[in-house]
């Protein structure tokens, strides 16, 4: 008996410490996944804080201190305080960057029994500013697609400003006018029975024919590839933060709508017959159809239609449009008469189809873009 008894004390120390030792280990499995899920959680939640407050900062470029303080502001929007943010222009020497750091102390709850009470997170974001009428905006049609023809088949086209194609410029119909180059990567062809064009025609190949051609400038050289910038992320994050940021489809009808914010629509936006105020962009992620008889602008408005992943389509005749649209992964498609647009037609793919239509390029229809395109480059 007394064998069994001690026997029995024995194996109920061992079991003591089996437990103690699974009441540990069950502590330390906690640890790791609430504590670490934290320290994932916000992790994600700074980096779109240090994402959003580098874009809208970008904005101010070159002035280092305007750009500092809007970094502190949106990072603020995002719960980063102050203290935590760090703003930092000139980047690298590069004045038209702007590198924002955000930090932040998370507590731990389970790990605190092995001593461990807190981590540091941070996360950074550099974005850069480019010049407004650089790149695409330099241009009053412009087509992005490598593989993708430009093709402009209308009667009576008149064009301010330049052409470019990343690929090929095709160009047929009875009278068609560019005030400025018609440039092309591959090949430059127009079958037009009037042409005029008062830049520089290029392309690696050119083939002009008609029956009245003005075309004194030509060289037959590639143009160079022009790579178009996406500002969608700024623009839905200063959206977010004035609330103007729109989830389903949305219809701006008859409307007199201002633009001096951003609006950030998560679906297609149709727009009929409206007048906008102000220099700002009405950004879908959907397509962008036109419709009514007039997208009015006063003078000092510079609208931009952008559609992130969409399509832009014009298949209403009578259309005046005061605005530039963009379509940079998309296609622009002018399938009406008697269309004018005061701005610049940009996309990856364009697509031109009806007569009497005007393109009017000019030096203050690229207010919405304050003066450069805005992107994240780290």
């Amino acid at each position: 008996m007394r064998s069994i008894k001690q026997w029995l004390k024995r194996e109920v120390g061992q079991s003591v410490i089996l437990v103690a030792l699974s009441i540990a280990m069950l502590c330390g499995v906690a640890a790791l996944v609430v504590d670490l899920g934290m320290v994932s959680v916000k992790e994600g939640q700074l980096q779109n804080a240090a994402d959003a407050a580098a874009l809208a900062a970008a904005r101010d470029l070159p002035s280092a201190a305007t750009a500092k303080n809007t970094a502190v502001t949106y990072a603020g929007y995002n719960g980063v305080s102050a203290a935590n943010t760090v703003a930092t222009t000139p980047y690298n020497g590069n004045a038209s960057r702007i590198e924002v750091v955000c930090k932040q102390t998370v507590q731990y709850t389970f790990a605190k029994i092995f001593g461990a009470k807190s981590v540091e997170v941070s996360a950074r974001a550099v974005a850069e500013k480019t010049g407004g009428a650089s790149g695409p905006f330099g241009y009053a049609v412009f087509s992005g697609g490598n593989t993708l023809l430009l093709g402009m088949y209308s009667s009576n086209l008149n064009i301010t400003g330049s052409v470019h194609s990343n690929y090929s410029l095709q160009i047929s119909g009875s009278s068609q006018s560019i005030s400025g180059n018609a440039e092309a990567v591959n090949s430059l062809n127009c079958y037009v029975s009037t042409l005029t064009i008062g830049g520089l025609a290029q392309g690696a190949s050119i083939d002009i024919q008609g029956s009245t051609i003005n075309v004194p400038n030509r060289l037959a050289s590639p143009a160079a590839v022009i790579a178009m910038p996406d500002f969608s992320a700024e623009v839905k994050a200063t959206a977010d933060a004035a609330g103007t940021t729109i989830t389903g489809n949305k219809t701006f009808w008859g409307t007199n709508l201002s633009v001096d914010k951003p609006i950030y629509v998560i679906g297609k936006v149709e727009v009929a017959g409206s007048t906008f105020t102000g220099n700002g962009t009405i950004c879908a992620t959907g397509d962008i159809n036109m419709s009514g008889s007039m997208l009015e602008a006063n003078s000092n408005t510079a609208v931009c239609l952008y559609s992130t992943t969409g399509n832009i389509s014009l298949s209403t005749s009578g259309l005046t449009i005061n605005g530039t649209l963009y379509a940079p992964n998309g296609k622009i498609g002018i399938y009406a008469s008697n269309i004018t647009i005061y701005g610049r037609v940009i996309a990856k793919e364009i697509l031109i189809t009806g007569s009497n239509v005007n393109i009017i390029s000019g030096s203050s229809d690229l207010g919405f873009l304050s003066g450069g395109a805005i992107s994240l480059v780290e």
